[in-house]
């Protein structure tokens, strides 16, 4: 009994040892990031929460960066198919995402090929998530430099690739061959080559600039034909390099912190400060979260006001930006656009639209940082239709 319980214990010894250099293992062959940003996009002090967008507008997540740099990837599975069947959408074409489409020569798009039934989809780039907000992405490349570029993943030189998370609902070994020509003028500029055996669900693609040949007339060299090769490869591979890319100044990024950690304005706050008049017109509804049509901000309230004497109406939202500073995005585009090339003084604090069919008005308001009106004004002009949002007196929900 002796022995067999110095054997058990010498087994148990061994196991932990066993689970320790599994532990090891995984941690060190783990991709790491390259680069350092400093400020927000410091992850030693906290963990950056990776993110990815699915066509039906739902957020996945892909994992994380530790605080140590290196990055723990969670790739849950999905029903692709599913997901797609579920909205109003075509998958892209299976080759296409590996640059076998319309610009191959001799290639009938319209025909029949073994890929027409295969649902998939190309993750690139992965987004770092704070705050609410996609404020950096980060980019899998063979050399820094790459991501320097203006378009970000754009290879321009031999042996430099870049790299993408893949989704397919199925195992398939994928062979094919292109060659890309000029629609018009018929010139050959590139050799797509992809040879990939695919697992089901999750698949790391390497798109490797194989060579580009130059041509020397006349004393000059011009570059043509570029060869491009696809192959699946390991996440944690030497060859690539993750590196950090942030989209804001750290400006921006401080009004989202600043955003995200206030305190929502409450139901009873909107309800008490919403005004039964406005001028002329009348409160006929009140209801709190229901959001704007293509938002997701519950915290919000919905207003309509009415003089039916003169067929006006006001049918107007009014969003809180806390906790969700991202819902300012959309509006601050807009607001880019309106004004593009404007000087200052032609600059107005909203932005309207008018739909001379149904005589509506349409106006966008932000209120500083914080919150955000949208408002539709039937047979109310535009001047009209800010002067009755003025008196709303919005500041008095801060």
């Amino acid at each position: 009994m002796k022995i067999r319980a110095q054997i058990l214990c010498l087994l148990f010894l061994c196991h932990l040892q066993f689970c320790k250099a599994q532990k090891s293992q995984s941690t060190n062959t783990l991709p790491k990031v390259e680069n350092h940003l400093k400020g927000e996009l410091d992850y030693t002090h906290e963990a950056l929460e990776l993110v990815q967008m699915q066509d039906n507008g739902e957020e996945i997540t892909l994992g994380k960066i530790n605080a140590d740099g290196t990055i723990h990837f969670n790739l849950l599975e999905f029903n692709i198919k599913t997901l797609f069947d579920s909205i109003p959408l075509q998958p892209n074409k299976f080759q296409n995402w590996f640059s076998i489409d319309s610009d191959c020569k001799d290639r009938d798009v319209f025909a029949e090929t073994p890929f027409d039934d295969i649902y998939s989809k190309k993750y690139d780039p992965i987004f770092i998530k704070k705050y609410g907000v996609n404020i950096a992405a980060l980019y899998p490349v063979s050399d820094e430099k790459i991501v320097s570029r203006n378009n970000n993943q754009r290879t321009i030189s031999p042996s430099e690739a870049t790299y993408f998370w893949f989704y397919i609902d199925r195992a398939i070994t994928f062979k094919e061959e292109c060659t890309k020509i000029a629609m018009s003028t018929g010139t050959i500029y590139a050799e797509v080559r992809a040879n990939i055996n695919f697992e089901k669900g999750w698949n790391f693609i390497e798109e490797n600039l194989v060579e580009v040949q130059n041509v020397v007339q006349d004393d000059s060299q011009t570059t043509t034909v570029r060869i491009i090769e696809f192959k699946r490869i390991s996440p944690a591979n030497k060859k690539v390099k993750w590196i950090i890319k942030h989209f804001m100044e750290d400006e921006e990024i401080q009004v989202l912190k600043k955003l995200y950690n206030l305190t929502p304005i409450s139901k009873e706050q909107f309800e008490t400060w919403a005004p039964n008049k406005l001028g002329d017109l009348s409160l006929t509804t009140k209801e709190y979260g229901n959001p704007p049509k293509g938002r997701k901000n519950k915290n919000n309230i919905h207003l309509i006001y009415a003089n039916e004497s003169q067929k006006k109406e006001i049918d107007l939202y009014v969003v809180d930006f806390s906790k969700s500073p991202g819902d300012a995005e959309m509006i601050d585009f807009a607001y880019a656009m309106e004004n593009d090339g404007k000087e200052e003084k032609d600059i107005k604090p909203y932005i309207t639209q008018y739909n001379e069919r149904e005589n509506i008005t349409q106006l966008w308001y932000k209120v500083g940082d914080r919150m955000f009106v949208e408002a539709s004004g039937a047979n109310i002009k535009a001047e009209d239709l800010w002067g009755y949002i003025k008196k709303m007196k919005l500041e008095k929900l801060l």
